[in-house]
């Protein structure tokens, strides 16, 4: 019996490469939804903000080239905080992806080491029974301690947006007030 066969090293190391462009793929796909953004958020400043500009600039002294008519400064929270709550999901679904790779490879591995043992103990003397058992015991230990860790991360991703949503909803409102 070869546990480590040419086919199942070279299986091994092409679904570690396909997890790896999945995840450079998803990486660059997050980056190009954050330059987008920034662009947006750029043209539609500088068009919103043009008039006030030229106003500004039009003074015939220094102190009306730096006044700003009243009000011109007011819509700047919301407009920002528009942006970090869409700077905000796009890194909470990256990380949603991401999470969601490892997930499908960590089961995956563990399905083929699950499978690997059950192999082994196939073909394993009597008197390695109860080390079998002991391995499929650790493996099925580590398993929880997996989904344990996940549920931990995916719970603090939620308090986290909550909190994200609940200083949105703060800074809206002080801003309103103080306009």
């Amino acid at each position: 019996m070869n546990l480590w066969n040419p086919e199942q090293i070279a299986a091994a190391q092409r679904a570690s490469v396909e997890t790896s462009l999945a995840i450079t793929n998803k990486a660059f796909a997050s980056f190009q939804k954050v330059v987008d953004l920034n662009l947006t958020t750029i043209r539609s400043g500088i068009s919103e903000n043009k008039a006030v500009l030229i106003n500004a600039l039009s003074g015939k002294s220094p102190q009306e080239w730096g006044s700003l008519p009243r009000g011109a400064a007011e819509p700047f929270a919301p407009r920002s905080q528009a942006y970090y709550n869409q700077l905000f999901a796009i890194f909470s679904n990256a990380q949603l992806e991401f999470i969601t790779v490892a997930n499908g490879q960590f089961a995956e591995q563990q399905r083929k080491l699950q499978n690997l043992i059950d192999d082994a103990a196939q073909h394993a003397p009597a008197a390695a029974e109860s080390a079998i058992i002991a391995l499929n015991s650790a493996i099925t230990a580590a398993g929880t301690w997996y989904e344990t860790t996940r549920k931990a991360a995916q719970q603090a991703i939620h308090v986290a947006e909550s909190n994200a949503e609940a200083i949105s909803a703060a800074v809206l409102k002080t801003a309103k007030r103080a306009a």
